[in-house]
């Protein structure tokens, strides 16, 4: 029997996994990884231990599957996006830490290229609102801090380009990570020369080629056999970015179809067959991992870590219980906020736990839980939480209606897809159809996809994915619900605008305090 490898190399947990050709996951295992910052706003990694951590996985993997190297028969690679992993002349590190996009410390830079007008000349020509996350800050910040690093550089890629050069000795990025770095001219698929000279970067000759997602890349070379346990001559693909690498492993790949990623953050993307500019910037445009295809996305700062947070602080019992019984917590968590009806008994949840960066830009915001009563008990502030991530996904996907654009389907991965209750919540919310796939790392299926394609089982991706993504469950709307969540989303949206100049003012009395 004959197998795809995929590798999914996430911020702060790094997986592979095996899958049949026909998309049907065998095994995956993780490893966390960590985020070093050295300095307040900082966000580094470092590279080589990634690549160890990568190749101890693909190695347990195998083993532990009693799987051998020579029935893997394609690779595929997906990662966190923005990251800058700088490449020296001779094929070292020009930089033993990556930047990656957790990192703000071009701040200043970023509000003088705001004053300058600069930020939109970068998104009427690259399609992205520009945020301190981008390559291109990073760029400009080396530029004024550290100019004898890119000195030393020959190229700069992103995480998921790093660990295949590690893999097959070859330098590249692909479309959908270049398309996220603010140098990249969205219309044309290319680099943004006028972009460049703008900024007077001077980085023409840090510029990697650009491929195609599900091209070939090259094979395992004979040093990355015996780090890894691969085949040397194993056919590798380009691969793609994390979040379309998702939204292609959920068969999220025709317009009108909608990605929605509850993770961590809450990611929204919608398929266009053509890049379609936002006059108030409210979205931005990523090239999906498919031929002649784009995203529009919407990334919301906080969402599944809000659950998150409440089950670490306040559900010690639950996890006590869920260990006793070997279930997991969060199913739990599901039984008890079921208790609880439509609305909460009046409570309302703001998930701003980090500030907000979509639909609209506000760092100042924070986290509100509205409404406690003599009356709340625990279900009803677990239930507010689920449908206040929610009512922030309804107000950025609003964003797309707000401009034409129809959806007709919604696809739901991340740790949202495993809760039905929450996938019934925004079914109801958003009033959409919500589909659940069967493989819920989208992201390692996304890898695959393109594998399959260099392996040469499938013509294109868009033919691999019809072929290997599968839907497990689907979620419609229930119209009493609808209704009455109608009636609630408004006053969600009325509390944070009656709040909109209270939390700078908040923020500096508190900031004055400490």
């Amino acid at each position: 029997m004959t197998y795809l490898l995929g590798i999914d190399l996430g911020t702060s947990l790094i997986k592979v996994g095996i899958f049949t050709e026909e998309g049907r996951l065998v095994d995956a295992i993780g490893k966390e990884v960590i985020v070093e910052s050295p300095k307040a706003g900082w966000a580094e990694q470092d590279p080589e231990i990634l690549w160890k951590i990568t190749c101890n996985l693909i190695r347990k993997c195998l083993k532990r599957n009693n799987i051998l190297s020579s029935e893997i028969t394609g690779i595929g690679l997906s990662g966190q996006m923005h990251g800058t992993f700088l490449i020296g002349h001779n094929g070292e590190l020009a930089r033993s830490k990556a930047i990656i996009w957790l990192d703000s410390r071009s701040q200043d830079i970023l509000g003088e290229y705001y004053e300058k007008g600069f930020a939109d000349v970068i998104y009427e020509k690259t399609g992205w609102r520009l945020i301190p996350s981008m390559q291109i800050m990073h760029l400009s910040w080396l530029k004024r801090n550290e100019p004898e690093t890119l000195k030393r550089s020959r190229y700069f890629v992103t995480c998921k380009d790093f660990i295949r050069y590690k893999l097959t000795g070859e330098i590249y990025t692909d479309i959908t990570d270049a398309s996220v770095t603010g140098l990249f001219d969205i219309f044309n698929k290319s680099w943004s020369k006028e972009i460049i000279q703008l900024l007077g970067l001077n980085i023409d000759n840090l510029l990697p080629e650009i491929r195609k997602p599900w091209e070939y890349a090259g094979e395992v070379t004979l040093q990355a056999a015996k780090q890894t346990g691969l085949r040397a001559g194993t056919p590798v693909a380009i691969g793609a970015g994390d979040i379309c690498s998702t939204a292609l492993g959920a068969g999220v790949i025709e317009p009108g179809q909608l990605c929605i990623i509850i993770g961590t953050a809450g990611i929204y993307e919608l398929v266009t067959n053509k890049p379609i500019l936002d006059p108030e910037k409210a979205y931005s445009i990523v090239c999906h991992a498919i031929p002649d295809s784009w995203l529009l996305g919407c990334f919301q700062m906080t969402a599944g870590v809000c659950l998150k947070l409440f089950k670490d602080e306040f559900c010690y019992e639950e996890i006590i219980r869920a260990k006793r019984c070997k279930r997991r917590v969060y199913e739990l968590l599901d039984k008890k906020a079921e208790q609880s009806p439509v609305g909460s008994n009046g409570l309302i949840f703001h998930p701003f736990l980090q500030g907000e960066r979509s639909p609209f830009v506000k760092p100042a915001m924070r986290g509100l839980l509205f409404g406690l009563n003599l009356k709340t008990r625990k279900e009803d502030v677990i239930r507010a939480i689920l449908e206040g991530v929610g009512y922030a996904a309804k107000d950025n996907i609003e964003v797309f209606r707000n401009r034409g654009l129809s959806i007709r389907e919604a696809r739901i991965t991340g740790g949202a897809a495993n809760s039905p209750l929450w996938c019934q919540i925004l079914a109801d919310v958003l009033d959409t159809t919500i589909l659940v796939p069967t493989v819920k790392d989208a992201g390692l299926l996304g890898s695959v996809i393109e594998a399959g394609v260099v392996a040469k089982l499938y013509n294109n991706p868009f033919e691999a994915a019809k072929r290997m993504v599968k839907i497990e469950r689907i979620f419609e709307p229930n119209s009493h619900n609808v209704e009455k969540y109608l009636k609630l989303y408004p006053l969600y949206k009325k509390l944070y605008t009656l709040l909109w100049d209270f939390y700078e003012e908040f923020i500096k009395v508190y900031n004055e305090l400490q």
